[in-house]
């Protein structure tokens, strides 16, 4: 009995593997991977560019992404440059008071935009719930809306881009958590030894030692201004 029973299960995987008639099955074919370069439905297009500081490293850098993003839309044929959205000066951990980003999106909510260039994941955002949302926000639009991380390589309409968008963004948050951890604790300890961060200071200059030191120059000035002060002089 237990010959015939193994013989028995054998066949039938046998049976099983010989296949289908190929008429009976239906096949579904997969929707295209979407090429923003190619595709012809994209017409208007827009970059967004952020830096986090005001210093001058910063403002060259924010000044070389504009002119690439510019020179780069109205170079491609068939595509409409529709601007450039832009935060200089301003955190990516939050998109609050990200004026440009925020623009940005109502621009997309109004049909203006059916694609958006940005440099990097890190540049677009820090924070994975505003990254993500966003990105949900613009997909669902009618038409949807299209991100491309450069850097990255990430096209937000692309049956994948949602998956490795979340593992970078991810990646980028952390990296920014732990940047903000690690000068934290280089300024406690600073403090603790008694070196403090100043920046620099109408009316003082540094010796040597990097200590400040009254400036003789400016040093009028600074009595100018509280003596403007105490008699009632002020900006408001």
């Amino acid at each position: 009995m237990k010959e015939n029973s193994g013989q028995d299960r054998k066949q039938k995987i046998r049976d099983k593997y010989k296949g289908t008639d190929v008429s009976e099955i239906e096949i579904i074919p997969a929707k295209p991977i979407v090429d923003f370069t190619e595709s012809g439905g994209i017409r208007r297009v827009a970059a967004y560019v952020r830096v986090s500081t005001d210093n001058d490293e910063q403002t060259l850098s924010y000044e070389l992404q504009k002119n690439y993003y510019t020179e780069y839309i109205t170079g491609h044929p068939g595509w409409e440059f529709v601007g450039i959205y832009a935060d200089e000066g301003i955190s990516g951990t939050s998109i609050t008071h990200r004026k440009g980003m925020l623009q940005m999106i109502e621009d997309c909510k109004a049909g203006k935009i059916d694609l958006i260039l940005t440099k990097s994941i890190a540049r677009f955002a820090r924070n994975i719930v505003d990254c993500l949302s966003v990105i949900d926000l613009l997909k669902n639009l009618e038409p949807p809306v299209g991100v491309q991380f450069e850097a990255d390589n990430i096209y937000t309409l692309d049956n994948n881009g949602r998956m490795i968008l979340t593992i970078l963004a991810s990646v980028a948050e952390e990296e920014s958590h732990s940047k903000s951890v690690i000068m934290n604790w280089s300024i406690e300890r600073r403090f603790r030894k008694g070196l403090f961060l100043t920046p620099e200071l109408l009316g003082y200059d540094r010796d040597e030692e990097g200590d400040l030191i009254v400036s003789d120059d400016e040093a009028e000035t600074v009595k100018a201004i509280y003596y403007l002060y105490l008699n009632g002089v002020s900006f408001f």
